[in-house]
């Protein structure tokens, strides 16, 4: 005779009547009813959020295992979370013949989150998931599609699967993608991996996660663990489902094929639009436009607000004496120019000692321009087509 804990009894006052004639229709149709169309969630949402999904229908999937202490008592298990789920009285003896030959594989079940006990309440021990579920609908790791009976899949590329997240939930689709092992790659965010044994497919940009089979079929195997496995295009057929934004793909059918064609490729995104040009600009000068004691033995240095065409330097920059020739001036003959690219700064040595009291003027006319061939402007605004462009003085000192 098998032990009952207090939590088996709650099990059995929680299940129905048992029908003359098992109708799994039938039986769904009655808890739609009852709680509603179930919600797509998965174990660790169900371990973290409990109460907004208690006396909710849900439906979900993980490793089944079974108590060793109870063996009225079924668990469901991902990586990072487990619940205590049971059968309802009309499934119980359909699903414990099933469910010898699933220990340690992954299935799905449809039920209501009915309770949250301590280990202290259920009587058994510290390592019962609090958790429970009861349940009226299964789908085994090997007979999803004959229970289901699913219309053929469409094939829509992993672009309209991720962008349209949710859109396609529930339907059975065909993609195509890149196999990319146990997201060596960092393609989804980490914590979003709900399986050890799920692996990653890509194609572009966009990938999602695969479960429900390994990667290997007739004559072929990957190792998820390996990225020189990598690589290969892998056709996967099932069911999608999105959580907190991100794609799973329950998969009930995968084959090794080549890439999708390219009219299913998905488009490269546009260029970003190409920033508007700005004209360069005198934005500093050392000494300073307007200083009135200039050393004699000054150079000049002229900043630019972006990178100049050297070239255009010659002929178009004037150092000279302002108002009329006094004697004693010569010509500033000897001046040299150096362009410094990485301050965007031209320095100018007079190649003379200037002249005391005296005002110097510092002229840069038409036909300086930047890497980009747009012409020099005044910082005061547009200037006539051949008038200078930008004059800067200074008074040498006495």
């Amino acid at each position: 005779m098998s032990r009952r804990t207090p939590l088996a009894l709650l099990y059995l006052s929680l299940a129905v009547p048992a029908a003359a004639q098992f109708d799994e229709g039938a039986v769904e149709s009655r808890y739609d009813v009852q709680y509603g169309k179930p919600v797509d969630v998965t174990l660790s949402d169900l371990g973290l959020n409990p109460e907004m999904y208690e006396s909710r229908a849900v439906r979900t999937h993980g490793r089944l295992e079974r108590s060793f202490d109870n063996r009225d008592l079924y668990y469901l298990r991902d990586l990072n979370a487990a619940v205590t789920l049971v059968p309802v009285q009309d499934i119980r003896v359909h699903f414990d013949e099933d469910a010898r030959t699933w220990m340690g594989q992954v299935i799905e079940i449809t039920g209501v989150v009915t309770a949250r006990m301590s280990s202290a309440s259920s009587g058994v021990g510290s390592d019962q998931p609090p958790v429970v579920i009861t349940f009226w609908k299964y789908i085994g790791p090997e007979s999803k599609e004959s229970k289901d009976k699913q219309a053929p899949a469409s094939a829509v590329t992993l672009e309209t699967l991720v962008t349209q997240a949710g859109k396609r939930d529930g339907q059975t689709v065909r993609v195509v993608g890149q196999f990319r092992g146990r997201n060596l790659y960092g393609d989804l965010p980490s914590r979003s991996e709900r399986d050890s044994d799920d692996w990653v497919i890509k194609d572009d940009l966009y990938a999602v996660w695969v479960s429900g089979k390994k990667p290997k079929g007739s004559g072929w195997s990957l190792d998820s663990g390996l990225k020189r496995d990598t690589g290969k295009w892998i056709e996967v057929v099932g069911r999608p489902v999105t959580v907190n934004g991100v794609t799973y793909l329950r998969a009930s059918d995968i084959k090794l094929t080549g890439p999708p064609s390219a009219n299913a490729q998905a488009a490269p995104p546009p260029p970003p639009p190409e920033r508007p040009k700005v004209a360069p600009v005198v934005v500093f000068a050392l000494p300073l436009d307007g200083d009135s004691e200039v050393a004699r033995d000054s150079r000049f240095v002229v900043q630019f607000s972006k990178d100049m065409d050297e070239a255009t330097f010659a002929g178009h920059v004037i150092l000279r004496y302002a108002g009329p020739v006094l004697p004693g001036d010569r010509p500033f003959d000897g001046a040299r120019l150096t362009y410094d690219e990485g301050r965007r700064a031209l320095t100018i040595d007079p190649g003379d000692v200037l002249r005391p009291g005296r005002q110097i003027e510092l002229i840069l006319l038409p036909g300086i321009v930047d890497i980009d061939g747009l012409p020099l402007t005044s910082r005061k605004g547009p200037v006539a087509e051949n008038d200078v462009v930008d004059v800067l003085r200074y008074l040498v000192g006495i």
